[in-house]
């Protein structure tokens, strides 16, 4: 008898109430788009450009462009933001929302906290600059409406498409990161430049105040809380907000709160719609601070499955834009990859128990995100490729696979990636080879019918 895919009876009464809430999108709060704007009359709050690969959605690409200016929240700005370059002006304001705008909520029972997200933040243009970028845009969208049309290309610089550098938030914390770039500020006069790394200093600091937010609301919370259970969790929730992902992880659930903070704030910084932002290699960053709280007996197996699947609901709040218009509404657009399995530097086989783990969850969540990629070489236990095997039966499509290892590798290497980085490479978007953490390979900025051509040739033009 072929069994439907569905949530596994294992799941636990918390992980059951949060991914039923999900579903519930007529009642539950929602992490639907906030734009927000310098207030100015020539502000822009979206691109036709984020939307270029869809020409479905031309026609209404104006509407949505209006519509999202016209709700869009004013954001208070200081007096010299006008005075700052580009760069720096986006920092700010980018600063401001994550520390003063945006929602803060914690859901009830849930143990990775941060909701809200999914933004539509302002270009930050002064009015000349407005018009040079509005006029661009305008003739970049008349060429790429006909290039469709003529069944060409499509092509747009999609927001997200990149794995960040999880590995280096979690090690160094965005502190050691925010140092990183002062000490370079410090060695460098180029004034565009410094204002591009100063930016970036604006932006991480403001890391810290964003994750105290929750820190607070988790304390408000606890003080009202009559479970003691509950509350003891919220209050630990609130010291990891206040240590992570401001300071380096010491432990495997302040590691998975560090990664989903960082994962939602990239996603809040490329402004909506943000699709295709992944993690890369979880079960390889991530192992290290299971292993060691394994060891010391600070965490269970079943504990940490429990904050996996804590995290694996996050993901799906990406799609609140689309709750309303049903569950038939939602589409896989979004593409937050994890890649698990592949190989070491010295080309042994890297799966790990965190690898089997991140699988079995993946399995019991029955959830469209986060979407699981498994990386397949000719040194993979027999063991792990028949279970994948057996978990892709009962999936029906689930994890993809990247078959084989060697030849993605190659492959990287062929579009210039050093060997000795190739190795360690992550999936991206829909399903493209890319490195961690140094690449906005921009994998679907432009999509060229290759057989258009061909067809043209044969058919004397026409």
């Amino acid at each position: 008898m072929i069994r439907i895919w569905a949530p596994s009876e294992k799941l636990s009464a918390r992980v059951r109430k949060l991914r039923s809430e999900y579903f519930s999108f007529e009642t539950r709060p929602t992490n639907e788009v906030i734009a927000y704007t310098t207030g100015t009359p020539w502000d822009e709050v979206f691109s036709y450009h984020d939307w270029g690969v869809v020409p479905e959605l031309f026609p209404f690409l104006p509407a949505m462009r209006d519509t999202l200016k016209t709700i869009a929240v004013r954001v208070e700005l200081p007096e010299e933001f006008w005075r700052e370059s580009l760069p720096v002006r986006r920092a700010i304001f980018f600063r401001k929302v994550i520390e003063e705008y945006l929602p803060v909520r914690i859901l009830d029972g849930e143990l990775i906290v941060g909701f809200n997200f999914n933004t539509a933040l302002s270009k930050c243009f002064t009015k000349k600059e407005a018009e040079k970028w509005r006029k661009a845009e305008e003739s970049w969208f008349r060429r790429m409406v006909k290039l469709s049309d003529l069944g060409v290309m499509n092509c747009g610089a999609i927001p997200g498409h990149i794995i960040p550098n999880y590995r280096k938030v979690l090690e160094k914390g965005f502190r050691g990161i925010r140092d990183e770039l002062l000490h370079w500020m410090d060695k460098h006069r180029d004034k565009a430049k410094k204002d591009y790394v100063r930016a970036m200093v604006i932006a991480v600091e403001a890391v810290k105040r964003f994750a105290e937010r929750y820190a607070e609301e988790a304390e408000r919370l606890a003080e009202k809380e009559k479970d003691e259970g509950r509350r003891a969790e919220l209050l630990e929730i609130a010291r990891i907000c206040r240590k992570v992902p401001w300071e380096p992880a010491e432990s495997f659930w302040e590691a998975l709160q560090s990664v989903w903070f960082t994962h939602m704030l990239v996603m809040a910084a490329e402004s909506y719609p943000g699709p295709g932002l992944s993690h890369g290699r979880l079960d390889q960053y991530m192992y290290p601070y299971y292993k060691r709280d394994i060891e010391k007996g600070r965490l269970t197996r079943e504990m940490a499955k429990e904050l996996l699947q804590c995290f694996w609901v996050k993901h799906n709040y990406a799609y609140d834009y689309m709750g309303k218009i049903g569950n038939q509404g939602i589409n896989s657009g979004f593409g937050q990859l994890i890649t698990i399995g592949g190989i070491k530097k010295d080309g042994g086989d890297a799966v790990n128990e965190l690898t089997w783990l991140v699988l079995e969850v993946a399995e019991e969540m029955n959830m469209l995100e986060p979407k699981l990629n498994v990386r397949i070489h000719r040194n993979i236990s027999r063991e792990f490729l028949l279970r994948v095997c057996e978990v892709l039966t009962r999936t029906q499509g689930s994890p993809f696979l990247i078959n084989f290892d060697e030849n993605a590798i190659k492959g990287m290497v062929w579009e210039g990636i050093p060997e000795d980085e190739a190795w360690d490479y992550g999936v991206v978007g829909c399903l493209e080879n890319t490195a961690q953490g140094k690449d906005r390979s921009g994998t679907v900025d432009v999509n060229i019918n290759l057989a258009q051509p061909v067809e043209l040739v044969f058919g004397m033009g026409c």
